[in-house]
């Protein structure tokens, strides 16, 4: 079970992160938002899309084109799923959030934003060795 606590306590910083707008190099496409739009606006994230790491992840970054409110980031892995409920200062390129590391595990990204007046909602998965 130390796993699941260790995951839990990354989410519980997550919970109380601070969104930045801050640079970030698009690492990979992201995969196809899944709302009112067919094509993703998230077009870059640290872990990539489908990425298997072999460190602890410490923080996740994400970059939106045009640039996006984010409004819901859920980190969903083996032990536990946690939503979270964000409030962006505007519509930004770049999203950088802390964690206190994600260890060895399976991981998926649920996101929803806004950008132009529209909503989109996505996912990407990748994996921790």
């Amino acid at each position: 079970m130390a796993g699941s606590r260790g995951f839990l306590n990354s989410i519980a910083l997550l919970g109380g992160a601070l969104l930045c707008g801050c640079a970030v190099q698009p690492a990979s496409s992201a995969a196809p938002a899944t709302g009112q739009q067919q094509q993703s606006i998230l077009v870059g994230s640290t872990p990539a899309a489908g990425s298997t790491v072999q460190a602890r992840v410490t923080e996740l970054k994400l970059r939106f084109d045009p640039p996006a409110r984010l409004h819901e980031l859920t980190v969903v892995g083996d032990q536990a799923t946690m939503p979270m409920m964000v409030t962006a200062v505007g519509e930004v390129p770049d999203y950088t959030i802390p964690l206190s590391g994600l260890g060895p595990g399976s991981y998926t990204i649920n996101w929803r934003a806004s950008a132009r007046g529209k909503e989109y909602r996505g996912s990407f998965q990748f994996t921790v060795r």
